[in-house]
């Protein structure tokens, strides 16, 4: 009986759709066929976000770049450490993560400097 219901429900909206699109004046497969308007420039690249926030180690990047120079093989915990012993308040420990990933590219330009004895960035096109 639910079954036989079911059929005579969706036969009822079957003709009530197909009633309803004959009445318009536009079928559906002149909607999916038609033509489409899209920007002719194509999608814009998205802005580079930037800073969010000031440098903290803005005020002491020259002496840790100094100091990296001098001894390039200490780990980041160490000039950190000493930033510490001089201002403790103003270079908390979280600042280890930030400090490890500019010794990565102070190594990374130091290893480009010895294997073509240029700084990165200084191609000159042929």
């Amino acid at each position: 009986m639910k079954l036989m219901r079911r059929s005579i429900d969706c036969e009822y909206w079957l003709g009530y759709a197909r009633a309803k699109i004959q009445s318009m004046s536009w079928t559906p497969r002149k909607a999916l066929t038609g033509p489409i308007q899209r920007n002719q420039a194509g999608a814009k690249p998205p802005k580079s976000r930037g800073r969010r926030r000031p440098d903290p180690l803005a005020a002491v990047t020259e002496l840790l770049k100094a100091s990296f120079d001098a001894d390039p093989w200490k780990t980041s915990p160490e000039p950190l450490d000493k930033l510490q012993t001089e201002v403790p308040e103003k270079y908390p420990n979280k600042l280890l993560r930030k400090l490890q990933r500019r010794l990565k590219v102070w190594r990374s330009q130091r290893a480009h400097l010895m294997v073509f004895g240029d700084s990165p960035g200084n191609d000159v096109a042929d």
